[in-house]
């Protein structure tokens, strides 16, 4: 199964638009800051993988934080739709679990803008920007819905 997930590179018809999210493929090492139900913050380091999947029309990740939801890791699948220009996304985590889906795209600053629900209908945003060849930032919000987003999750990446 891995063999026939795993591809080698970007589909040759749309590489230029598929390094949006391609240009993070690799291994990171990151800094987690997140809000937990409690309300609390709390720290923790981790480790973000990215890679071309399904032929190079997507890009999945597994997010691995040990001291995070009782070490289970989430994985996104980011598949860009060559019909609207826009990136579908599916994140799971099936431990907690939780899922959102989005869609994604450039946020005209150099970095992306995904935006959706989460598995409880909660309106959710997710933003990567500061993007360089070495490092980058997430944030993830979430908001009710009439409401303002809110900040409950952020991370410092920087290429392993």
């Amino acid at each position: 199964m891995l063999e026939l997930l795993s591809a080698d590179g970007p589909d040759p018809d749309n590489a230029e638009a598929m390094m949006l999210y391609g240009r993070l493929v690799g291994t990171w090492n990151i800094s987690n800051r997140y809000r937990f139900g409690d309300g609390q913050w709390r720290s923790a380091a981790g480790e973000w993988r990215f890679g071309w999947v399904l032929g190079g029309r997507a890009v999945q990740d597994v997010l691995f934080c040990p001291e995070f939801h009782d070490r289970f890791p989430g994985t996104t699948i980011r598949m860009y739709d060559v019909t609207t220009g826009l990136w579908q996304i599916t994140w799971i985590s099936p431990k907690l679990p939780s899922y959102f889906s989005q869609v994604g795209r450039p946020d005209g600053e150099g970095g992306m803008i995904q935006e959706g629900t989460d598995s409880e209908g909660r309106r959710s945003r997710w933003t990567f920007s500061d993007v360089t060849p070495t490092s980058f930032r997430w944030q993830g919000f979430s908001a009710a819905p009439d409401g303002e987003f809110e900040l409950f999750q952020e991370m410092h990446a920087t290429r392993a």
